[in-house]
């Protein structure tokens, strides 16, 4: 059971680590996507790739997770509401799937948000060692560093 929230974290950065990717590697095909009453369109597409490869990554290692997934909630509430809701609107199938798909995963987010990475994380680690060390690991009993 130790390991289901491992697997979900894998499960659910990949498509972001993916799609995050492609920010980079088809910039201007991405750029086409930007609503066009918004400035500089290869720059946002920049930001948003960093903002999507940094929060798939942390929540994949469990490293600030909580940090990671409010990265993922402002992309893709921002996607939602720019991206898919004229469409969505208009009653377009493609855009209501995109539209549907895009909420789902900002809600998942929100729950990375509110419960964290769980067991097999760099998060839980570092509270483990927070719990043993509680001044840091220089406060422990005959520490150099002390």
């Amino acid at each position: 059971m130790q390991y289901i929230p491992l697997a979900g974290r894998v499960f659910y950065s990949a498509i972001f680590l993916m799609f995050g990717l492609s920010h980079f590697t088809q910039t201007a095909v991405m750029a086409e996507f930007v609503p066009s009453y918004l400035p500089a369109p290869t720059v946002i597409v920049i930001v948003t790739g960093f903002m999507i490869v940094s929060g798939g990554l942390m929540i994949l290692l469990g490293y600030r997770a909580r940090t990671g997934a409010l990265l993922l909630v402002i992309f893709l509430i921002a996607v939602v509401l720019m991206v898919h809701l004229p469409g969505f609107a208009e009653g377009d199938q493609v855009a209501t799937g995109n539209f549907m798909r895009d909420l789902a995963l900002a809600g998942a987010a929100l729950m990375i948000r509110y419960f964290g990475s769980g067991p097999k994380s760099l998060d839980e680690r570092e509270a483990a060692v927070e719990a043993a060390y509680p001044g840091g690991p220089s406060a422990r009993q005959g520490s150099p560093l002390r």
